[in-house]
């Protein structure tokens, strides 16, 4: 049994990653930045502290005395987190973090990258992205910062510091969503019976389930791999297709409103990501279907919004 600790546990992904750890029979230690609720309490060990604190990275690190570190916590606010300043904190902290854990004698850490350190100009128009080839230059902020940290963890780690895996995270939906995003805000408006505006929707993305991805950063912790992993289904769907498919289930594709907003500029038309690396080196596969994971994300907005 190992002794893991999460940062992010209670978040989007934190919290699959968690119950995945868990149920595999280890040791999970929560950070969270308040102090616990009584619900916290009853789901496993916690330990209270704010990242972004000088010291508490070193901390945390030292009191824990983790044999794994899954790394999950990140400037995450939607609409905000692609160009916000505090990435850049994020990193620097990220970075000590990381650095105070291998020092403390841990083993192996596993951060959370994203799939906007590529470079998405550089994408043909049926090519994947592979972690292996496709060129790394992140147009965000956030992208930036994020690339910037797996460069220097990289570095360090290939230098003996310590093992590092770093999954670069696609795009994923699920129960508890931020009710802005894409998926959500579909859903919402035609559980209201109202017309649901949005892009064109011939933008291809690579969709997965909050479960998977969380169950993903689980697996990737507890395997011998090591490096940049995609975390994606690698599977392209389009942003209409992914509409219709809600809106046939609620009975009223009449309501889409598919051309409503312009194209975001410099956004890519595809965004798929190859995960044969997850599949055949990490072992993992995902449990749920894009039509699973919609019928799930549709109950919890149904008994949100009490219908």
């Amino acid at each position: 049994m190992s002794r893991i600790l999460v940062t992010g546990g209670n978040g989007f992904i934190g919290q699959h990653s968690v119950t995945a750890l868990q149920t595999a029979g280890h040791e999970v230690i929560r950070l969270l930045r308040n102090a616990p609720s009584p619900a916290d309490e009853k789901t496993g060990c916690i330990i209270v502290g704010d990242l972004l604190r000088d010291g508490e990275p070193e901390r945390i690190a030292r009191d824990v005395r983790a044999d794994l570190l899954v790394h999950l916590a990140w400037e995450t606010e939607h609409g905000q987190f692609w160009h916000a300043e505090i990435n850049r904190r994020w990193e620097t902290q990220s970075v000590r973090l990381v650095e105070a854990f291998w020092n403390s004698g841990g083993i192996k850490a596993v951060c959370a990258g994203t799939c906007a350190e590529y470079d998405w100009n550089a994408l043909g128009p049926n090519k994947d992205l592979d972690e292996e080839d496709s060129s790394l230059v992140p147009a965000t902020l956030y992208g930036q910062s994020k690339f910037s940290c797996f460069k220097t963890l990289n570095d360090k780690s290939v230098a003996g510091a310590g093992a590092l895996a770093w999954g670069r995270v696609f795009l994923l939906f699920g129960r508890g969503e931020t009710p802005g995003r894409f998926i959500p805000s579909i859903m919402r408006a035609l559980l209201a019976n109202k017309e649901a505006p949005m892009s064109s929707g011939k933008q291809v993305r690579d969709f997965l389930d909050s479960r998977d991805v969380g169950a993903a950063f689980a697996a990737l912790a507890l395997s011998e791999v090591e490096g940049a992993v995609n975390i994606s289904s690698g599977e392209g769907r389009s942003l209409l297709s992914v509409a219709r498919m809600i809106a046939d289930k609620l009975g009223n594709r009449d309501l889409l409103r598919p051309g409503t907003y312009p194209d975001r500029e410099g956004e890519p038309h595809r965004l798929v990501g190859c995960n044969k690396k997850l599949i055949g080196e990490v072992g993992f596969s995902s449990r749920y279907s894009l039509e699973q994971g919609l019928d799930h994300s549709l109950s919890y907005w149904k008994h949100q919004m009490d219908l």
